[in-house]
């Protein structure tokens, strides 16, 4: 019996040697190298600043891409951080501008510095409280764009070209004061110096934030801001907040005093509250302008690897400044700032604020 089951056992071995020898022996052909597009694929290119433009033309409302259109632009951002979700910002000589890709870690396929052509003939260039995106069209009607979420589409739309030269490669542009407003500027890098902390912070936090019904999570009972009109950062510190900083800050009662526009301080609901990651605004005052226009919200993702990182104790005390390198966004009319990476803060005089591992540099 054991010599029968050595037999098979050894007749098993080979015919899975037999297998895959072909893979080891060079039988099969090698990969297909991908193909790098060009300009000569696509003939007339349009600029990106016409695409945008066909929204404002279309009376800030959504436009649906029904003939031959196609943009050229150069990636300028990652989603490796965890800061930028599902999406990457392109950029030509006249606009930046998001395109909505809906797939994680894009950063393998699509890297800083790579030229991509965007086919837009039907899809849908729309906005999100202000910022001007090209996506698919959203059927459900929620939003003014969707995301290209299935490898088809984006295999229809999206085509990878070679990366910039030195010369070629975008560089930001330091901009200030009322330049801050110019919407030339938004999706665009740019850099923002001498910006001084401000001691607010705006979150919007859920008692329970897995409810699907939508009318019920935001409901006076279940939503709470962060935002009061005072300076006031709650306690926050970091630029963001994982789960567990967000039960941090909870469990140490930061909260408490947070009244919900049913009366209700956030204290006295306390034991019911679900952990979850949290998207965070820190205020910051931009030099050369008064007034609320002169605040820049510097948003962070709660899914960022560096969420939990504190802001350099200087910092928060006022002490020193800031330099912002990134991405000019806006929500509504208040002007935000996203951030790719830590690396795009940096000290007044250039230096970084944080080393390759998110730690302070003092």
């Amino acid at each position: 019996m054991k010599k029968i089951l050595i037999f098979i056992a050894a007749a098993l071995f080979l015919a899975g040697c037999e297998e895959f020898t072909p893979v080891f022996t060079g039988q099969y052909p090698d990969p297909q190298l991908q193909k790098v597009w060009t300009d000569a694929d696509f003939g007339e290119i349009t600029s990106i600043a016409e695409v945008k433009q066909m929204y404002v033309d279309n009376g800030n409302e959504p436009y649906d891409i029904e003939k031959n259109c196609v943009i050229k632009g150069q990636i300028v951002t990652s989603d490796k951080s965890g800061n930028v979700y599902k999406s990457f910002y392109i950029q030509d000589e006249t606009a930046g501008i998001e395109i909505k890709m809906g797939k994680n870690g894009l950063y393998n396929d699509y890297k800083v510095g790579q030229w991509v052509y965007v086919d837009c003939c039907d899809l849908t260039v729309g906005s999100y409280e202000g910022m001007i995106q090209i996506g698919y069209k959203d059927q459900s009607g929620e939003y003014e764009t969707a995301y290209l979420e299935h490898q088809i589409l984006i295999d229809l739309h999206v085509f990878k070209g070679g990366f910039a030269t030195e010369e070629e490669l975008v560089k930001p542009v330091t901009i200030a004061g009322d330049q801050v407003f110019d919407e030339k500027y938004l999706g665009t890098l740019v850099t923002i110096e001498g910006v001084k902390y401000f001691n607010k912070v705006f979150c919007i936090g859920y008692i329970d934030p897995n409810i699907v019904d939508e009318d019920k999570k935001k409901s006076n009972e279940n939503r709470f801001f962060l935002d009061e009109e005072d300076p006031d950062n709650w306690g926050i510190t970091s630029w963001a907040m994982s789960e567990t900083l967000f039960k941090e800050h909870v469990d140490n009662g930061d909260f408490d005093n947070v009244v919900m526009n049913d009366g209700v301080t956030v204290g006295e609901r306390k034991h019911l509250i679900k952990p979850t990651p949290y998207t965070m605004n820190q205020w910051f005052e931009m030099p050369g302008l008064s007034g609320n226009r002169r605040f820049l919200q510097v948003r962070s993702s709660g899914y960022a690897r560096w969420s939990d990182v504190d802001i350099p104790q200087p910092v928060l005390d006022g002490t020193e400044t800031v330099t912002f390198t990134g991405i000019l966004t806006k929500f509504e009319s208040d002007m935000q700032f996203t951030l790719i990476d830590l690396s795009g803060v940096k000290k007044a005089d250039g230096s970084p604020w944080y080393d390759e591992n998110n730690k302070v540099i003092l």
